[in-house]
């Protein structure tokens, strides 16, 4: 099963790809560098996709318009999505489960490798 990181930020796709690979997570990668593209990427892969990480500030299309778009279609409504963004204020953690009740985390940038991980750690698969 693979994991799609959607991020604008090449530095920090590096980061969480090696903190991942450090950890012995060994699913495969996908990348996406905004809310579009991981529409796209999430529509050719969307069953060997068993975790997205999405980052909320991007161009053309930001994490929350991603995560609207994905619950409203059955077919990838139910894969985890966890958010790593900056925003974490309790309005923002608000706004986010609001566009997502069943977001499977939401980690603050910057953040501990141990909090990730043990984020995503149920969802991996």
């Amino acid at each position: 099963m693979k994991i799609l990181i959607v991020d604008d930020s090449v530095m920090d796709r590096r980061l969480t790809i090696n903190l991942l690979r450090k950890n012995n997570v060994t699913n495969d990668i996908l990348e996406a560098v905004d809310g579009e593209e991981g529409l796209e990427v999430l529509s050719q892969h969307y069953k060997e996709i068993c975790l997205i990480l999405l980052d909320w500030q991007m161009p053309k299309m930001d994490g929350i318009e991603f995560m609207k778009g994905v619950v409203k279609v059955p077919e990838v409504a139910s894969i985890p999505i966890v958010m790593i963004t900056a925003s974490g204020s309790d309005d923002s953690k608000r706004e986010a489960r609001d566009a997502n009740p069943s977001l499977a985390g939401y980690v603050v940038k910057p953040f501990k490798p141990a909090e990730l991980l043990e984020t995503i750690q149920p969802y991996l698969k």
